[in-house]
């Protein structure tokens, strides 16, 4: 029996682009069998298991700016540049998350996470409502900005580091057909500058697994788009992505986000018919 797969690429508020794309499949009820989501794309998994329409556009784009999850206004509340508590714990409350429909859907899904002492990446799955918020943090938690989340006594990060396109991941879980929703345009490429990694060296230097992580990322995103793009030849994937030029990872202009949020929701429905066959 074949099972599909539905993979979330993450780059912050570059993931508001898949909002659109996660809005337009409860739109027209599409659903998979697996969902992963990495970083920002766990933001957009939570929405669309938990069956919250426009929920991770309520939280990506804030009209109030001192409500912003990051940036200057909110650091005299949290002295965070980046507060992922106000993703994981206000906006829940203030946009009414039902953590409850997302606990109870029978849907497979993983999160994933950066192992911060073995520099591994590890997917993450939970029946629990607090430990749910750990790992949603911990997977969205970006080196140089945030502090590592202790889960279990551990120390996690950004499940982008050390797997940002877990597509190997889906078809080691049976996945046979493919989703594959990234954030840049075809031919722009992640990667890590030197100047990035000196800094990486002086914070996190007493996890030398961690930074070898780090130093791989560029090559590992090169190889994974490669498979992606492999799968999509061989008939076995679709990949949703952007055409137009992608936003900034910290976009503070709503109409830019805004722009961004509709790109994806009309980029899926575009291959709505092609995933039905699937």
């Amino acid at each position: 029996m074949s099972k599909t797969g539905l993979v979330l690429e993450g780059g912050a508020l570059r993931g508001v682009f898949t909002g659109g794309v996660i809005d337009c499949f409860m739109d027209k009820n599409i659903k998979f069998d697996y969902i992963v989501g990495v970083s920002a794309g766990s933001c957009n998994l939570f929405a669309y298991v938990g069956g919250k329409r426009g929920y991770a556009r309520a939280c990506m784009i804030q009209k109030d700016r001192s409500n912003s999850f990051w940036g200057v206004p909110q650091m005299v509340e949290s002295h965070k540049f980046v507060d992922l508590d106000k993703i994981f714990y206000e906006y829940t409350k203030q946009y009414d998350f039902d953590f409850d429909k997302f606990i109870s859907n029978p849907q497979d899904w993983e999160i994933v996470v950066s192992n911060v002492e073995t520099g591994q990446a590890e997917y993450m799955h939970t029946d629990d409502i607090e430990r749910s918020r750990l790992i949603g943090k911990a997977s969205c938690s970006m080196p140089g900005l945030t502090e590592p989340v202790d889960i279990d006594g551990h120390l996690y990060m950004d499940g982008g580091i050390c797997d940002s396109i877990p597509v190997q991941r889906a078809l080691d879980r049976g996945c046979d057909k493919l989703v594959i929703v990234l954030t840049r345009k075809k031919g722009n490429y992640s990667h890590v500058n030197e100047a990035a990694l000196m800094l990486f060296r002086r914070i996190y230097g007493k996890y030398p697994n961690f930074i070898n992580a780090l130093e791989a990322r560029t090559k590992l995103y090169h190889d994974q788009v490669d498979l992606a793009e492999e799968l999509e030849a061989q008939g076995k994937a679709i990949i949703i992505r952007p055409s137009l030029q992608e936003v900034g990872r910290l976009e503070s202009n709503e109409d830019e986000l805004m722009m961004s949020y509709y790109h994806g929701y009309t980029k899926a429905k575009e291959y709505i018919d092609r995933i039905r066959e699937l």
